[in-house]
């Protein structure tokens, strides 16, 4: 009798507790149902939100902009989907959606360093310069917190990549900036000078041809010319077959009337757009070192023989349908002959510069 009264009641007191349960959990539901609510839709949200990146990464772009707005409509703090969106819209040249959307992600997520960075460029690129270069001081004066677990988490590695990238953004934008008409000389010169300076933490960081070319480039601009230099080695040690930089060393060196050296540099940079198969560029800069050549030829009248007889490009090469090609068979000469553009001419000259 007892046995059977112990389990009529554990039986009961199993019901009572189930009923409070439910009773508790519908309660619960009347009380916070916009609560509940908004769980359901941020699953849901998830789900679509899933299904656009699946779309991204298939280039389903109209698909992915479809399934990223409804999941964002769901769970309205998807800052990442905000992000991507606005991604898509910049293919589309969309401009005033992708702003919006890099907006909303930095109203969720103010320290999303990357969406902030391309949200400054898509400002810049229409002609919000100042606004632009805000969002980029904002990103640099960003002091975040640093986790690392090792093999799973190093947030300082991609924080100062990120880092670098905005000073190289910045100073592209206070160069165009200085590139405005109707600017003083003095103006033209501080927004030169503000983009030297974003170029050179650029350069620190990311050690680019870019950062190091363009840091080169405002220099020369600047009339620093001894810092030009020795930032245009810099970038054609990083990238020896880029002819922009060789080219522009060329025209400094001729500038400082260190004809052979400019010479050496021009000789390079048409060999360079050859390759490429630029005719007109091609023909322009060899007009350019024939004019050096002269002058090589009017102050000293051996030079110009001496400089054709000690050549640095004597490389295994032939012409193919008005185009040099480097033979393919031949490694050692491709390898001789980056090696010789690494070399920068008139290097002894710069080489303290910095």
């Amino acid at each position: 009798m007892k046995k059977k009264l112990k389990k009529i009641f554990q039986s009961t007191i199993v019901r009572l507790t189930s009923l409070a349960l439910i009773l508790i959990f519908l309660l619960s539901l009347f009380l916070f149902f916009d609560f509940y609510k908004r769980q359901y839709n941020k699953i849901k949200g998830y789900y679509w939100i899933h299904q656009g990146d699946i779309a991204f990464k298939k280039a389903d772009l109209q698909r992915a902009i479809n399934c990223y707005e409804h999941g964002i409509k769901l769970h309205p703090a998807h800052y990442r989907a905000m992000y991507n969106l606005a991604n898509i819209y910049v293919v589309y040249e969309d401009y005033y959606s992708a702003l919006k959307n890099y907006e909303k992600a930095l109203l969720v997520n103010p320290r999303y360093e990357i969406a902030r960075i391309d949200y400054a460029i898509i400002l810049s690129e229409n002609y919000k310069t100042d606004e632009a270069i805000e969002e980029y001081k904002k990103v640099v004066e960003n002091k975040p917190i640093f986790i690392k677990i090792p093999l799973l988490v190093d947030n300082k590695k991609s924080y100062t990549h990120n880092l670098g990238v905005a000073y190289y953004n910045m100073g592209v934008a206070y160069r165009s900036k200085s590139l405005l008409p109707g600017l003083s000389s003095q103006t033209k010169k501080h927004y030169l000078e503000e983009a030297q300076n974003s170029y050179e933490q650029a350069a620190d960081i990311l050690k680019s041809y870019n950062a190091n070319y363009n840091l080169g480039l405002v220099n020369h601009l600047l009339k620093n010319n001894h810092q030009a230099g020795y930032y245009y080695c810099k970038a054609m040690e990083i990238s020896p077959m880029e002819y922009e930089a060789h080219y522009n060393l060329g025209v400094l060196l001729n500038d400082m009337k260190n004809y052979h050296a400019a010479s050496e540099e021009f000789k390079k940079a048409g060999l360079l757009l050859d390759t490429k198969g630029d005719g007109a560029k091609t023909r322009r800069i060899y007009d350019i070192l024939t004019q050096v050549n002269q002058k090589i030829a009017i102050k000293d009248e051996n030079s110009l023989k001496n400089y054709k007889e000690n050549d640095n490009f004597k490389t295994k090469s032939k012409y193919k349908g008005g185009r040099l090609i480097i033979d393919e068979n031949s490694k050692r000469a491709e390898k001789e002959m980056i090696n010789s553009f690494k070399t920068c001419s008139g290097y002894e000259m710069f080489k303290g510069a910095k």
